[in-house]
């Protein structure tokens, strides 16, 4: 008994022992990788003369795993403050800099050269797939916002096609027609209203008409069930969809059940318009001398490209009504500029709705778009954006004790820029950056490199063009119309960052 007892222990121990061996081999192993994949990114930052890129190891020394920062990332988040916080770190650590958020190396940049050379120069390393697919997969999963590649460039070419020709898709008599419904939702005598609640009924009404060829009738008092329904599901989906992006992997720990439901039910709504869109167009289609259908022309391929185009097309809609809402919000603070955009407007196209030709002549009323609008400047829609690096790369500046030497950007590192910080704290606006004045656009140029409002390079807003046309119209018959803005908003402003940028306590204004 004590003999084979004796024997158990010893294997016992030898297996220990094996154990103990081979979690110490493990351990050797990955430190041996871990070095060698140092010395390998060292050798490259020689190599291409990068720089160290300055971190938040200061404030995060002991966070091996990025939680503490997630943590405080969610909380300020929660309390509306993240883009305050945002741009306290890049005062501190500079334009460009790193940080460690849930095991994940983010790249944090407001610098315009990164900027534009990672969304164009340096386009093919990064992509944005590997962060919007998991988003946007359940409502668009063959939009534009999920795919990269050639998958991408062909969606994105079908929807550039359709949004070539301003006149063809442009109707300014159904721009009057809403122009004429948001009117009905606007107090007499200068009455205060929420400008930010109707001008979002207002441009979901005439980007459903374009997508859809059908309104949902936001702003109108008969507004059917089903359509209500839709414009709720529409809301929860992009709500989801940004609270999930700030989660990051946590996201999974939060039940999606009402997400779910409420994309399968905004689905089903838009593909019975593409399915009655397609057939329509069908019928045009040149047949055949035996009665039927030319070769060619796939039903179901139509409706589903309808059905991802629409949705892509909706899920961007918020950036014309919250840059006419942060508008107003400047604008009601500066009685100087709403008496010169007024007299612009007169002085140039008189008081009779404006044509075609006479849009292109309002050159002051695209300098205040420029300027205040949410989805341009000082209110900038996408306040923030970013891409995964596909490779080993690099960015122009933010290394060295002057942050003027290059970084290398490792194959994995997430990128996140901010329009936010750019627009606010960039010196390419002259002096006070952070004040609405748009007579400064009279020596800028929309295409400078600090200016991103729709992004840059091959990823740039298909409909920018659309977008501010429609804005342009708005703009004009509204002050045709009114020659006062009264200012009753007694908060100041507070971020609502859904998938564009609001104002949480609302745009509240007076129009006499």
């Amino acid at each position: 008994m004590t003999t084979q007892s004796s024997g158990g222990v010893t294997e016992q121990r030898s297996l220990l022992g094996v154990i103990s061996l081979a979690f110490v081999g493990i351990q050797i192993i990955l430190l041996a990788r871990g070095l060698y994949q140092i010395r390998k990114l060292r050798a490259l930052e020689r190599l291409y003369g990068c720089e160290k890129l300055c971190d938040e190891s200061d404030n995060f020394r002991y966070d091996v795993f990025g939680i503490v920062k997630a943590i405080k990332l969610a909380s300020h988040f929660h309390r509306r403050t993240s883009l305050l916080y945002t741009n306290s770190l890049f005062q501190r650590y500079g334009e460009t800099y790193a940080s460690n958020v849930l095991g994940h190396r983010l790249i944090f940049t407001c610098s315009a050269e990164n900027i534009k050379h990672m969304l164009s120069t340096a386009f093919v390393d990064f992509d944005s797939s590997p962060l919007r697919r998991p988003l946007f997969e359940p409502i668009t999963p063959h939009g534009i916002f999920t795919l990269d590649g050639a998958d991408w460039k062909r969606s994105r070419g079908q929807l550039r096609n359709r949004l070539s020709n301003l006149r063809n898709i442009i109707d300014l008599d159904l721009c009057e027609q809403h122009f004429q419904a948001f009117l009905q939702h606007v107090p007499q005598n200068g009455q205060v209203f929420d400008v930010q609640r109707c001008t979002a009924a207002l441009a979901l009404d005439m980007q459903t008409r374009f997508a859809l060829r059908e309104s949902t009738d936001a702003l109108s008092f008969t507004q059917s069930q089903e359509k209500k329904q839709f414009v709720e599901d529409l809301d929860l989906v992009k709500e989801r969809i940004v609270r999930d992006g700030f989660r990051g992997p946590l996201r999974h720990l939060v039940p999606k059940r009402a997400f779910y439901q409420a994309c399968w039910r905004a689905r089903k709504f838009v593909t019975a318009r593409a399915r009655r869109e397609v057939e329509r167009r069908s019928s045009k289609v040149e047949r055949t001398k035996d009665g039927h259908l030319g070769t060619g022309f796939d039903k179901s391929e139509e409706i589903s490209q309808f059905v991802d185009q629409a949705m892509t097309i909706l899920l961007a809609n918020d950036s014309m009504s919250t840059t006419l809402s942060g508008l107003f919000y400047c604008l009601a603070q500066d009685e100087r500029i709403v008496q010169k955009l007024r007299a612009s407007i007169i002085d140039t196209i008189g008081l009779t709705p404006p044509t075609w030709g006479q849009l292109g002549t309002l050159h002051y009323v695209r300098w205040v778009l420029q300027e205040a609008c949410k989805a341009l400047r000082v209110f900038p829609a996408a306040v923030l954006n970013a891409r995964v690096a596909n490779k080993h790369s690099t960015m122009p500046s933010g290394g060295g004790t002057d942050g003027q030497s290059s970084v290398l950007v490792r194959k994995g590192d997430i990128v996140v820029f901010s329009t936010w910080t750019r627009h606010r704290l960039g010196k390419d606006f002259g002096d006070n950056p952070d004040k609405f004045y748009p007579e400064r656009w009279e020596h800028l140029s929309s295409d400078m490199s600090g200016f991103i409002p729709f992004n840059k390079g091959p990823r740039i807003c298909p409909g920018q063009h659309y977008a501010m046309t429609v804005l342009t119209y708005i703009v004009a018959r509204i002050f045709q119309t009114f020659s006062t803005v009264s200012n009753y908003s007694t908060k100041e402003w507070t971020e609502r960052i859904s998938l564009t940028f609001e104002n949480e306590n609302g745009v509240l204004v007076g129009l006499s």
